[in-house]
């Protein structure tokens, strides 16, 4: 009886929520979700590059991102990284004069808008990258199959966790690492050793990372891929939510 009654419950209020997104497009039904004029849902852009930004800088050590208007701005300190300002809030005019304010080698901009749209507004001294893409998915458990020839082991530090795929020998063949914030789980440096490609060692990486992350109470997870890693992560169930034009004056 309780069981059927909180069935009925469960029911009622996964159709008021259909019909709350459908009827009025509410923009944010939820954080990361964007309600569009069809009713479907789709990844908040604003949402996922913060997300990203703040996970990427736990993921790297660094300090936290500051706030700006046109996003985030990150201090890096490398010589050859020294900030990083991501441009989640893509406005033309802003970027203009953010791109001709910056000089200093070393300093890099990741702006949400692909390469043909960003390069008209960036001053001379800027250089263009590889296209790359912000990503995101609902995280969902995964059934990890050992392999005989591969030991997995998972290492958590506070909001951080790395994940490895070793050889019977010791040698390196898979790896990354993931960081938790507020609900979302930051996937960072997902590599496979050239020598141990196309043998599902990414999917295992990633996996064992997803559910990390279910058990730290993450529910999505966020990434920013390069073109190569978009067929991967496209072919686990992943939605590109933006284009992304990194840049950097050298």
């Amino acid at each position: 009886m309780f069981r059927l009654a909180l069935r009925d419950a469960l029911e009622k209020f996964d159709g008021l929520e259909r019909f709350l997104s459908a009827k009025w497009a509410l923009p944010y039904f939820c954080k990361w979700r964007t309600i569009l004029e069809n009713g479907h849902c789709a990844f908040n852009q604003m949402a996922t590059a913060e997300a990203w930004a703040r996970g990427w800088t736990l993921t790297r050590e660094k300090a936290h991102p500051v706030n700006q208007t046109y996003g985030y701005k990150i201090d890096l300190g490398a010589p050859d990284h020294l900030e990083r300002h991501v441009v989640s809030n893509f406005d033309t005019q802003a970027l203009r004069e953010l791109s001709i304010s910056l000089t200093v080698p070393g300093t890099w901009l990741k702006v949400c808008a692909s390469p043909e749209v960003v390069a008209p507004f960036l001053a001379d001294i800027w250089t263009v990258q590889p296209p790359e893409y912000l990503m995101a998915a609902e995280l969902r458990k995964h059934a990890i199959i050992a392999r005989d020839d591969y030991q997995l082991s998972i290492h958590t530090n506070s909001a951080v966790t790395d994940a490895e795929l070793r050889t019977n020998q010791g040698q390196l063949a898979a790896r990354g690492r993931v960081a938790q914030s507020n609900g979302f789980a930051i996937f960072d440096q997902i590599v496979t050793e050239p020598a141990h490609q196309r043998k599902g060692l990414g999917r295992i990486v990633m996996g064992a990372l997803s559910n990390v992350s279910i058990a730290s109470e993450s529910t999505i997870g966020v990434l920013v891929a390069t073109e190569d890693g978009r067929a991967l992560y496209k072919a686990i169930g992943w939605t590109i939510v933006s284009p992304v034009t990194a840049a950097v004056i050298g």
